[in-house]
């Protein structure tokens, strides 16, 4: 426990906020079209940045059958989040991204990223933002090369939280998408969400809902238990059966991610494709909420564009804010605007 507490307090905060092949059985639950099927799958990759080179990533992905279409889209949660977020279940799939881009015509992997759920979990030192976004890397290169069963021209990135920042270093580093979606996330953290998630991050171990997720105590593997509602989800903007459904499926993030997380600002000078960032308004995480804290002004889009535009010079860059919301905009009540937009963006790269 003394191991944890010693990591620097920012630091933690902002891994957990910015806290994200073999085809299995298909998943249970109905197909989002209907003529779209998902399955799970695992893909093989080699770690050379930490972590053991035999592993692997675990994700679900769903294709039509009759019309694919030309682009898929990669999507990585937030750091105590798994895949899941991008599929929320229950609430007659409403909270469901997945499902929403299926009804476009648009096909999806969503995925756990390396340390997160049925992906493979090395020891939490391991896990850095380099080898989560070299596994990510691999991913894509998988999708590529046809190892689901199609060769994909058209690769988009697409982010919340913490797998926003991977998703900006694996596309600055590689330089091997098509564009990039980035949600819940900016160069600059808000000081008003941070500050409800201090105090509460605390070993895997010592949180009954994440207890036994992990390598056998392995007290570099992290859970931040009673924050969501505070933190990521804006009270006018959110059903409270949804917030304690959100709360009570948070997972594990690891430790070892804390001390790389900087290593994302510089890349994103590099990207070259087009960019999307989507946030709340009422973003508390990674937007400025009157106290002066963030850089990131996220009222609107013009004043998120001029927020982020330094960052990006060689990218296509467009904006968006979904009034109201919060930090885990899918999971919001005015979701269906956020997705309208994505889907849309998407079509037109």
């Amino acid at each position: 426990m003394n191991f944890v507490l010693s990591v620097k307090k920012w630091a933690a905060a902002a891994a957990v906020a910015a806290c994200a092949c073999a085809v299995a059985a298909p998943v249970a639950e109905a197909a989002p079209a209907d003529s779209t099927t998902c399955r799970d799958v695992k893909i093989p990759v080699a770690l050379t940045h930490g972590g053991p080179q035999n592993s692997h990533i675990a994700g679900t992905y769903c294709t039509d059958a009759k019309d694919p279409g030309s682009v898929v889209q990669i999507l990585i949660p937030g750091a105590t989040y798994d895949r899941s977020y991008w599929d929320f279940p229950g609430f007659g799939g409403r909270y469901s991204y997945v499902k929403h881009a299926s009804r476009a015509g648009q096909a999806t992997l969503s995925i756990d990223p390396i340390g997160v759920g049925k992906s493979t979990l090395p020891v939490g030192w391991q896990v850095s933002s380099p080898s989560s976004a070299q596994a990510v890397h691999e991913v894509i290169r998988a999708m590529r090369n046809g190892r689901l069963g199609r060769s994909w021209d058209k690769v988009v990135l697409v982010g919340h939280s913490f797998g926003s920042l991977t998703a900006m270093l694996e596309a600055g580093t590689y330089n091997d998408v098509d564009g990039l979606l980035i949600s819940g996330a900016s160069h600059a953290p808000g000081p008003g969400g941070i500050a409800q998630i201090i105090g509460n991050v605390r070993p895997a171990v010592d949180d009954p809902a994440t207890k036994g997720t992990t390598p056998d105590g392995d007290y570099t593997y992290l859970s931040v238990p009673n924050v969501r509602a505070g933190a990521f989800h804006a009270p006018g903007d959110s059903d409270p059966a949804v917030v304690k459904a959100d709360e009570a499926t948070r997972v594990a993030g690891t430790a070892g991610i804390l001390a790389t997380i900087p290593v994302f600002i510089p890349a994103t000078f590099d990207i070259d494709v087009p960019v999307l960032i989507a946030n709340g308004s009422a973003d508390k995480v990674f937007c400025a909420q009157g106290d002066g804290g963030s850089l990131t002004d996220c009222a609107n889009t013009q004043s998120l564009y001029r927020s982020e535009r330094p960052f990006f010079p060689r990218a296509e860059l467009s904006t968006y804010v979904l009034p109201g919301a919060g930090h885990s905009m899918n999971l919001a009540l005015n979701n269906r605007a956020f997705f309208d937009r994505a889907v849309s963006w998407v079509d037109a790269i």
